[in-house]
């Protein structure tokens, strides 16, 4: 039975849940990571701040994230978070940066981003 890329990106998800009890896809990461969390000597709210979205994903690639349960839970693509990360393709869109902040459940101001009224 072939698979699509959607179930595909599924199974990826759960098998990264099964081998990292810590981790969870789908914005339900640890709140204390984007005040507390650090990546390479750099504070993780001052990449926050400077929208920093590739240090971002190798954050989480640094917690176990694969770049499939990335793009999973961002809704972006396996190979945007690869051009992401290797600093290939910046995130400048307000709207892609808005829906990274609420999948991972980043508080908008720490990325600069307008709450909702």
């Amino acid at each position: 039975m072939a698979m699509n890329t959607s179930t595909t990106t599924t199974a990826a998800v759960r098998a990264q849940t099964t081998r990292y009890p810590g981790w969870r896809a789908h914005g339900q990461t640890d709140p204390s990571w984007w005040i507390d969390g650090h990546l390479g000597g750099r504070s993780l709210a001052e990449l926050l701040r400077q929208r920093d979205i590739g240090s971002l994903f190798r954050f989480l690639k640094s917690r176990g994230w694969s770049q499939a349960a990335i793009a999973a839970a961002t809704g972006t693509t396996e190979n945007q978070v690869r051009a992401v990360i290797q600093g290939r393709q910046r995130v400048t869109s307000y709207d892609v940066l808005e829906r990274i902040a609420e999948r991972l459940d980043i508080p908008r101001g720490l990325m600069g981003l307008a709450y909702e009224k």
